[in-house]
């Protein structure tokens, strides 16, 4: 939901400022988010925070109208940090989450070389055998630096978040890149951060430089978060034998040189010999037969009529021009429906 759609109230608003702080998505609020380590900083953090901003203050004052109080440590896994007094958050780091059970609102934090390392190897088997990461499909897992994972555009130039740390330095996020200290009026932290690349929001904890290689080896990363996002719509009870076409699974026998779909584009899950349409954006579902879901499949993966035709017709048993009529005919159908199938909308 956009911010400008509808008024948010106090809870949500926090509960917004806290999520773009994590995450790095920018618009969950209006305006940026501040972090203060430091409560001895909160007057110069007040000096950063523009209309609709939120200012995250450790141990700030609670009776102060003007910023968020926070208890607890976000550096350290296992803590866990109370915002507000009402939002919980535990501390993970993504190598341990596989080994824990998530209880409540879990951070999922990307703190270090081995954390990045985990994380590509799971994309990797999720794409290649369908398997996931239980934990990560959880509704209360939190992926840290999600904006910077799905190619959110340049975070920097909006100071999604602007992060004090404990000594003073200025950071573009709690594991970025200095771009001022204590002092330095929002003009010039601005101006330092707008030409800093997209990987300078990880800088301070990894390579980014290997971080940023390893995401253009794999330009259907964001493909897979959404899918983390489409698990969470399978009731519990279903997951273990349901399947996301796309990861360990395909149709019409996609080749390694076929893309997977946008990540906005409808997931087309399996269960039991049995197809639905979930369109993610909206959470509406629609059951499908095989031939519609083989066709969803090779148009939403190529993008284009003639060669979904193409490649799902020996699977159809049709030649290419009827699967063609077909194709457009699926397309159309969904399209009526408010259902854009690449997800390019």
């Amino acid at each position: 939901m956009g911010v400008g759609t509808l008024a948010l109230n106090h809870q949500q608003t926090v509960a917004a400022a806290v999520d773009q702080w994590v995450t790095g998505i920018a618009a969950r609020i209006p305006g940026h988010t501040v972090f203060v380590e430091n409560h001895a900083h909160t007057e110069y953090a007040k000096t950063l925070a523009g209309d609709g901003s939120v200012v995250l203050v450790v141990d700030g004052d609670a009776d102060d109208p003007a910023i968020v109080s926070v208890k607890g440590t976000f550096d350290e896994p296992g803590e866990e940090v109370l915002v507000d007094g009402t939002l919980s958050l535990e501390i993970q780091d993504y190598v341990a989450v596989p080994f824990i059970n998530l209880v409540g609102a879990t951070v999922v934090r990307l703190a270090g070389q081995d954390d990045w390392e985990a994380f590509f190897a799971d994309a990797e088997e999720a794409r290649r055998s369908g398997h996931f990461v239980r934990q990560l499909t959880e509704v209360n897992a939190v992926l840290a630096e999600r904006g910077f994972l799905a190619g959110f555009g340049s975070v920097n130039r909006s100071l999604t978040r602007v992060h004090i740390a404990a000594d003073g330095t200025v950071l573009n996020g709690p594991y970025g890149t200095v771009i001022g200290r204590v002092g330095d009026p929002l003009h010039d932290v601005r101006l330092k951060a707008v030409p800093l690349a997209p990987e300078s929001v990880i800088a301070s904890v990894c390579d980014a430089s290997m971080v940023r290689m390893g995401l253009n080896q794999r330009p259907w990363i964001p493909r897979y978060l959404a899918a983390l996002d489409a698990w969470k719509f399978v009731l519990r009870e279903q997951r273990e034998d349901t399947r996301l076409v796309g990861f360990g699974l395909s149709l019409y026998g996609a080749g390694e040189s076929h893309s997977l779909p946008l990540p906005r584009a409808p997931f087309i899950l399996e269960r039991q010999g049995e197809f639905r349409l979930l369109d993610t954006g909206t959470g509406r579902v629609f059951k499908v037969g095989a031939d519609v879901a083989t066709l969803v499949e090779a148009f939403s993966n190529l993008r284009d009529v003639e060669a979904a035709a193409g490649v799902a017709a020996q699977t159809l048993g049709v030649s290419p021009a009827d699967a063609g009529v077909s194709a457009r005919a699926v397309i159309a159908q969904f399209d009526r429906l408010g259902i854009d199938l690449l997800g390019a909308l």
